[in-house]
């Protein structure tokens, strides 16, 4: 099975969880035999190698049909995790007969509530494949809107991500960056792998 890029060095640091989401969907699959559309989600704690993550990525991708795409993505924002232990304590109290089999995409749900986010990071859907403009428009905020804010771009499977290190006045965005294929999500996963496999 061909392995696709990253295209970044992902980094988890300190005490934290994240979110993880390996999905396979009906949107990036149309036509294909056999396809069933298939999820697995969980945490993970800033501890855990990335090519272990990648690993269980790649056996997931594996698992599908040929010519199945799959996608990994992760919290852009750190999870909270002494939050985090709190809602689900709270959960299974409220809930005694809960399906303890089910725990671990239930842990994954709780987890990504904005309530557990220990970060505020911004990230914007960039559906504009030209690098030079997904830079420009990081000046933009950078210059014109507050300097304070750090951006970072990222590959996705149809463009780019832009994470911002915190948020800023949004009514100060210049109109020529209010359109459809620019899309603010302020505590999302971010897509950081995708695999096809081979026919």
């Amino acid at each position: 099975m061909s392995k696709s890029k990253s295209w970044t060095t992902e980094k988890f640091h300190g005490d934290k969880l994240y979110v993880a989401l390996f999905t396979s969907r009906n949107k990036d699959n149309k036509g294909l035999t056999d396809f069933k559309e298939r999820r697995k989600s969980f945490i993970f704690d800033s501890d855990l190698d990335y090519r272990k993550l990648k690993e269980r990525f790649y056996a997931f991708a594996d698992a599908g049909v040929p010519g199945e795409m799959s996608r990994m993505y992760v919290s852009v924002n750190a999870r909270d995790p002494e939050k985090v232990y709190k809602q689900l304590m709270h959960f299974l109290f409220d809930n005694p007969a809960y399906n303890l089999c089910n725990l671990e995409a239930k842990l994954a749900g709780i987890a990504a509530q904005s309530e557990c986010a220990m970060e505020k990071m911004w990230m914007f859907d960039f559906d504009i494949p030209f690098q030079d403009i997904a830079v420009e428009f990081c000046d933009h905020i950078k210059n014109d809107i507050d300097e304070t804010v750090v951006c970072s771009i990222h590959r996705s499977p149809k463009a780019f991500s832009i994470v911002c290190s915190h948020g800023f006045d949004m009514r100060k965005l210049d109109p020529k960056w209010q359109r459809e294929d620019i899309t603010l999500k302020r505590d999302d996963l971010r897509c950081i792998l995708w695999e096809t496999k081979e026919k």
